[in-house]
């Protein structure tokens, strides 16, 4: 009997990524659609959470293949004694929707785990609390950042935006401007805003502290101001 090819694993992580991408859209589209309290990003991720659950449901049963829902604020697990903390940091993206790896070579590489970071967006909420630059601050920079390491071992990862108040146009000049004080070697966000509730924009990062170096951040906004 023929043995059976397995794609390599770049192939696997691309249809993982296509496949969470999607789920995303789905359920920011239906979330879009209910009843949300946007008092702040967890309170809105967990709203997410049992719609992805039901999503996910749905495309396991109309593909008849397993598809596990999203882990919602699970911690990043050390993979190598290097990598332990005493106990005592841990850091929690918003979702983690791992990939098990058939070609590792070390233990350290038998899960990679697709990250995903919600943020709000719109207007401050405070004098202190400022949406949109806390979108690049404490969002797209955890993606290339040793304190957090969002994306370690991942060609990819996500960062969702909440938008609760003003114009798509105006959070989007916001937001390349913080890029621009923070993380001035980025290349901007390009979003070409439609009528749809949920946009999609794809941004190429070189990383400067985490492997690997080239690095694809999916940016995922919802229009949630009518909540």
């Amino acid at each position: 009997m023929a043995r059976r090819c397995i794609p390599p694993f770049s192939s696997l992580w691309q249809k993982h990524e296509t496949l969470y991408i999607g789920i995303f859209i789905v359920a920011l589209q239906r979330l879009s659609e209910d009843k949300c309290d946007t008092a702040n990003e967890d309170i809105i991720s967990e709203h997410l959470c049992p719609i992805l659950n039901t999503v996910c449901f749905e495309k396991s049963r109309n593909n008849n293949c397993e598809i596990r829902t999203p882990d919602w604020e699970k911690p990043i697990q050390p993979v190598s004694d290097s990598e332990l903390k005493g106990g005592k940091v841990r850091k929690r993206p918003d979702f983690t929707c791992k990939l098990t790896n058939p070609f590792a070579d070390c233990p350290s590489e038998h899960e990679i785990p697709f990250h995903i970071e919600c943020k709000r967006l719109g207007s401050p909420t405070s004098a202190n609390w400022i949406l949109n630059k806390n979108y690049v601050t404490n969002g797209i920079k955890r993606f290339d950042c040793r304190s957090h390491e969002y994306g370690k071992r991942a060609s990819s990862g996500m960062m969702v935006g909440y938008i609760i108040s003003m114009s798509p146009e105006k959070i989007l000049d916001e937001v390349n401007t913080r890029q621009k004080q923070h993380c001035h070697y980025n290349p901007a966000v390009e979003f070409k805003f439609v009528k749809e509730n949920v946009q999609q924009y794809r941004q190429e990062l070189n990383r400067k502290n985490l492997k690997p170096e080239m690095f694809k951040l999916i940016h995922l906004w919802v229009d949630l101001r009518s909540q």
